[in-house]
């Protein structure tokens, strides 16, 4: 059955997503992170088995972002209650109809004793805090991309499409794929892949990447046939899931790749997907692995709200390893691996292979 909200949660990862890429700028971060930038300033409490003061800065009063909201807050909050003897979490929710601004709230709940904040959620809104002059700015962990180098006390962390296509691409090379189909559907997350993937394999590789946009279902049989006298033997795929599910018999013989924006259906409209390969989470590729066990949801989730799950998950974990000191430059995250470069974290997603209507990591 579909969420309630799962219309709501597809619209805003279009806007949580953004740019995987910052522009370039003067200031470059160098072992010196946002967090020890700010904690240089000593306002925090550095007082030996003081517990970490964290706050959750969240849309939590807006009705578009409020679910995706409560799921990155709930990931966040299933590792901290691990930590319960270390870390002091408080919520500062924005957002509702005549609300306070983000900048506002910021404000409101952070002040010289904070030693983190997560937050916000929603490019809008990261760009708002960004720009701000704050009275008090302390270590700030945004969780969608702004779209340049954020400012010193502030970091990104956020997911993408771009580096998905980036993955997905560089597996079919992996496979050797000799007559590869670009196959991009309607809506700005379908163009947004398509053209990661193109750029990518313009930049790696010598063989010509084809590309196709998938026009009304009457046509697809002849585009198909098409595809098969001129010897197609992969097939990325750009476009929404359920138009896949139904594009899927068109393909019997063509190797089908995807990344998270074809995976957002039900387990009911994955029947026909094994054997297609997906850039996605290692929380939903390999959510099995053990460090992921004691994170587990109380609810299963979608897969659109699992990855929100996930960001929260790794959200909370960097700042509890950063603790007053720096960010971990490296990190094996449940969005992906991660590095961080110019105060934003850069994601390697995982690819993986669907069986029994899930993916699971390849070689497994």
């Amino acid at each position: 059955m579909k969420h309630p909200f799962s219309l709501s949660v597809v619209a805003v990862l279009a806007a949580l997503s953004g740019a995987a890429k910052a522009q370039s700028g003067e200031r470059v971060i160098t072992s010196e992170s946002p967090a020890r930038t700010v904690a240089q300033t000593g306002a925090a409490t550095d007082a030996p088995g003081a517990r970490l003061r964290v706050v959750l800065l969240l849309p939590l009063d807006n009705a578009l972002l409020k679910r995706a909201a409560v799921t990155v807050r709930d990931g966040a909050n299933v590792v901290f209650a691990t930590r319960k003897n270390e870390v002091i979490v408080s919520e500062c929710a924005y957002g509702g109809a005549g609300a306070e601004s983000v900048v506002a709230a910021y404000e409101r709940c952070v002040d010289a004793r904070t030693d983190w904040v997560i937050g916000p959620l929603g490019r809008a809104d990261v760009t708002a805090l960004a720009l701000a002059k704050l009275a008090v700015a302390r270590p700030t962990l945004m969780l969608s991309s702004l779209g340049t180098v954020p400012p010193n006390t502030m970091a990104v962390l956020a997911p993408d499409l771009e580096s998905e296509g980036e993955a997905i691409a560089q597996q079919a090379m992996t496979d050797a794929c000799r007559a590869p189909m670009l196959v991009e559907g309607s809506g700005s997350l379908s163009g947004r892949v398509a053209v990661a993937v193109a750029s990518y394999w313009r930049d790696q590789n010598a063989i010509k990447l084809r590309q196709a946009s998938l026009g009304d279902r009457g046509s697809w049989r002849k585009a198909t046939e098409g595809w098969r006298r001129d010897n197609v033997d992969c097939v990325i795929f750009a476009g929404a899931g359920a138009v896949l599910s139904e594009l899927r018999p068109y393909l019997r013989g063509m190797s089908v790749y995807m990344t998270s924006a074809s995976y957002e259906v039900a387990p009911d409209r994955t029947t026909d997907w094994t054997g297609l390969r997906i850039a996605d989470a290692p929380w939903l590729v390999d959510s099995e692995r053990e460090d992921f066990v004691p994170y587990a949801p109380a609810e299963k989730l979608s897969p659109t709200l699992g990855r929100l799950y996930a960001l929260g998950v790794d959200a909370a974990r960097l700042v509890s390893a950063a603790a007053r000191d720096s960010l971990p430059r490296a990190f094996d995250g449940a969005i992906g691996q991660l590095t961080l470069k110019d105060g934003q974290y850069r994601r390697q997603p995982m690819v993986g292979e669907f069986r029994d209507r899930a993916p699971v990591k390849l070689g497994q």
